[in-house]
């Protein structure tokens, strides 16, 4: 955390932190370490599948900027208590709340009736999340099968945009059309529209963000392209300077997503197309 500050104070940037697991809510030294982050002016944002308990989401909520709640149908027994997790994230007033249903294709129907549920429920944006194989492990190879019926469900369903004026650093992007129009999206319009296949052009990930694997090694995303720059163990934190020149043909991760994409040196913030 020291590092990541002083690297990006340096440069006149505000640190974005983005913790997922595992759960880590389940650190014992979590907490504290939220505060010391939302105390030096940092912004943390967290994934989490909600299973911790209500105390512990009253009490940290507050250090959060945001919150993506990811339910997975085969692993959530109790469904109500991860709608209250959500209503307590989506009552604070200084943190984004999101909401991904891992849309198990054998389970569809199941998964949708909670996501219309939770629509009904609570005040906050709501994604039909495809599911991937080999996400995590730097070898994403395709969708999971789904209908055409699934596909369209997915592509038009929403939640309720929550009215909190609350920026987000990462997730929201200008996409910038070959026609000069521009058109604003989140990382999950992109996703579940097919639109991030990047390959050939230059991505910025490793100079706008980085990812910290469980082992501590450090890559530029989670596609782990080009392989590790570093380790958390390491001294001196050196990170490139350079954009890279993407291979691979999928996309999939949110934080991965938001990295500035540009095709024939176009370069702004946000993504290309």
């Amino acid at each position: 955390m020291d590092k990541v500050f002083a690297y990006c104070e340096a440069r006149g940037q505000l640190p974005f932190f983005e913790f997922g697991g595992g759960e880590v809510t389940y650190l014992k030294w979590f907490g504290d370490f939220l505060q010391l982050i939302y105390e030096r002016g940092g912004l943390v944002h967290i994934i989490s599948n909600a299973s911790s308990s209500l105390a512990w989401w009253e009490r940290y909520v507050s250090c959060l900027h945001g919150a993506s709640l990811s339910f997975h149908v085969e692993e959530i027994r109790d469904k109500t208590h991860f709608i209250n997790v959500a209503q307590i994230a989506a009552a604070c007033s200084t943190a984004n709340l999101h909401i991904n249903v891992m849309m198990l294709p054998e389970r569809f129907d199941e998964c949708l009736s909670l996501a219309q549920q939770m629509r009904d429920e609570v005040q906050c944006s709501i994604a039909l999340q495809p599911l991937f194989h080999g996400f995590g492990s730097g070898g994403i190879s395709g969708r999971f099968a789904y209908t055409v019926e699934q596909e369209a469900v997915m592509q038009s369903f929403t939640g309720n945009e929550p009215t909190k004026a609350i920026p987000q650093p990462r997730g929201v992007m200008l996409v910038t059309h070959q026609d000069g129009s521009v058109v604003r999206k989140t990382a999950f319009d992109l996703l579940v529209a097919g639109e991030t296949n990047f390959q050939g052009w230059d991505c910025h990930a490793g100079i706008e963000n980085i990812i910290v694997t469980f082992q501590g090694e450090i890559y530029r995303a989670w596609c782990m392209q080009d392989g590790p720059i570093g380790s958390i163990f390491d001294d001196i934190l050196t990170l490139p300077a350079e954009p890279t020149r993407c291979r691979t043909t999928i996309c999939q991760c949110g934080i991965d997503i938001c990295s500035t994409k540009a095709r024939q040196a176009v370069i702004s913030k946000g993504a290309r197309i």
